[in-house]
């Protein structure tokens, strides 16, 4: 089963559902700005992303540019509170397989494709 991190209004999101819809992919979402991630959620995808926190937030996120955040140099107990007190600032969408446990970021249907695929491989 698939987990789809979203905000509603993110059209990447939207794209990502009418992709699954569209090839009949079962899949829970999770609305992130109604349903606040909580630090074990968060830690689990930060595991995942091979790049941990570059590959799951947004450093052209507004919250990150008003504020002249450098994420990379806040240690991690901040970015979960972070994330938690302001999830606009994470990527969007962010699929994670929960069975292979893998993750895909973002909207591209030719990795959406190759990441349905290689958890068939699983």
């Amino acid at each position: 089963m698939k987990k789809i991190y979203f905000s509603p209004s993110c059209s990447s999101s939207k794209k990502t559902f009418q992709f699954f819809d569209q090839h009949n992919i079962g899949y829970i979402k999770h609305n992130i700005i109604t349903e606040p991630l909580t630090e074990n959620e968060i830690k689990m995808l930060l595991q995942l992303a091979p790049n941990g926190v570059n590959d799951i937030i947004s450093s052209k996120a507004k919250f990150i540019r008003v504020h002249n955040i450098n994420i990379e140099k806040l240690r991690l107990p901040k970015v979960y509170q972070l994330i938690m007190i302001e999830p606009k600032i994470l990527k969007r969408p962010i699929i994670v397989d929960l069975v292979s446990k893998k993750i895909q970021i973002g909207y591209n249907e030719d990795e959406i494709e190759i990441f349905l695929r290689s958890n068939l491989d699983d």
